[in-house]
């Protein structure tokens, strides 16, 4: 009998030295790789783990990765030949990218590949100049148990609740969602789901109703958005998916045809947007598609909109806020950096990694001057349900106010152009939030605010 060799993992332990806040009861061994399919971040803020999908159970795993002074220096610019250069080496092989993610504190990135039968996950920091291969052979993780058939197809977080949609190929599947602390052997809550599926005539070509998944808060609700093969688009109010029976997906949109690789959620330009890495460009579709109004217009399933043309362009009456081509290229993966850019893998061999700014606002900056806790910025009162109150430091008149959901997502920006300013609350769910002021010098005074 042959021996199964599995992959040495080298370069990064994981034994934490404090219980990560976001795991409850956790347990430490090896987390086997082979059937590793997908990975996700979650973070509170505080802390962070990396959710790894295969076909058995999703897990939890404490990657010891949450210090915010190294976010400046492991920002990505471009790094050229980023697969052969830096990822084949390490494996003594081609390497295949099946997923890609963005630590929203530490900004390292964190990469699944594939070379030959086994999989690896990458972790990239100071732009590329240190990758390693991370080690699963001593990880502290929560094995969160679905109990039953899994087969992951896409996994997301948001509103301090993790979700993951499985399914094969048919227009069936599963939702599954849980809220952290995960603790270890906790089980999903799940619901079976199922598609309308009618653009091709009687005929069906996808895998599962929530193949590619990402959330996001559209005029105050929650959402679940995505697309899938072939390739309806989806948009689901969260608060319904605790309801009864098989929860039917409408078609709210239609890509038209191809395969969906991955999804994200942004708010910029004053405006909520999907992108949408689709075979391998990117498009941008609007809030017109996304708030639910596609519905009560009775332009869904087989009246659904279709966005792109038989040849993959986009359609030609549609307005840019509607859909837009964002490609400057063509892409393998891509990942959430902000709410400003996303951080694309180039199709091909030698595979460049770029970050690419989709907003026309200028992003806020990463810097190295970011102060924590720093109590030369009140904000009262906090705990908030309302208004709070935000007093700059002495002799500063110009800043700006943003708050990050513990996710890492922007859900409010504000200008401040004098010493105390008032910013709405009112619309933000109840939950612990970030308030960055970026003052006039670049530097960023963060501060934690409760909503009630």
């Amino acid at each position: 009998m042959k021996k199964l060799l599995l992959p040495v993992f080298l370069c990064m332990g994981m034994s934490a030295m404090a219980q990560n806040s976001l795991l409850s009861s956790p347990t430490t061994g090896t987390i086997m790789s082979l059937t590793m399919s997908k990975i996700h971040m979650v973070s509170n803020g505080t802390d962070v783990v990396l959710c790894i999908g295969d076909n058995t159970a999703i897990y939890a795993v404490d990657i010891v990765d949450n210090d915010a002074s190294k976010a400046a220096a492991n920002t990505i610019t471009s790094i050229p030949n980023f697969v052969t250069d830096k990822l084949n080496p390490l494996v003594g092989q081609s390497v295949n990218v099946l997923d890609m993610e963005v630590n929203p504190i530490s900004k390292s990135v964190y990469i699944l590949g594939q070379g030959g039968p086994a999989k690896y996950i990458f972790k990239v920091e100071n732009n590329g100049a240190n990758v390693s291969i991370v080690d699963l052979s001593n990880a502290t993780y929560s094995l969160l148990s679905w109990k039953g058939s899994l087969a992951v197809n896409d996994i997301t977080y948001g509103n301090n609740t993790l979700y993951v949609s499985s399914g094969d190929f048919s227009l069936n599947g599963e939702l599954g969602w849980m809220a952290p602390p995960f603790a270890h052997n906790g089980t999903f809550t799940k619901r079976a789901t199922t598609l309308f599926k009618s653009n091709w005539g009687g005929q069906y070509l996808t895998t599962a109703p929530l193949e590619t998944l990402t959330f996001g808060t559209v005029d105050g609700k929650n959402r679940l958005m995505g697309v899938t093969t072939c390739a309806p688009g989806f948009s689901i109010d969260a608060a319904t998916l605790s309801g009864s029976g098989v929860l039917t997906v409408t078609e709210d949109f239609n890509v038209h045809q191809g395969q969906t690789k991955k999804v994200a959620f942004m708010h910029h330009d004053g405006k909520d947007w999907l992108f949408d890495l689709h075979d391998d460009k990117v498009y941008r579709i609007g809030k017109k598609y996304l708030d639910g109004s596609q519905v009560t217009a009775n332009k869904y399933d087989n009246n659904a909109t279709m966005l792109r043309d038989n040849t993959g362009k986009v359609a030609a009456s549609l307005p840019a806020d509607d859909m837009k081509e964002m490609s400057t290229g063509t892409y393998t993966t891509m990942a959430l950096w902000d709410n400003y850019r996303l951080l694309l893998l180039e199709k091909g061999t030698t595979g460049a990694l770029t970050l690419s700014k989709m907003s026309t606002e200028t992003p806020p900056p990463t810097s190295v001057t970011t102060v924590t806790n720093n109590t030369t910025v009140s904000i009262y009162p906090n705990p908030a349900s309302n208004n709070v109150t935000i007093t700059l430091p002495q002799n500063e008149v110009n800043a700006t106010a943003t708050i990050i959901s513990i996710d890492g997502k922007v859900v409010s920006s504000q200008k401040i152009s004098a010493h105390k300013a008032t910013m709405n609350v009112s619309t933000l769910n109840a939950g612990i939030y970030t308030v960055n002021v970026t003052l006039s010098s670049g530097a960023v005074i963060s501060n934690k605010l409760t909503v009630k």
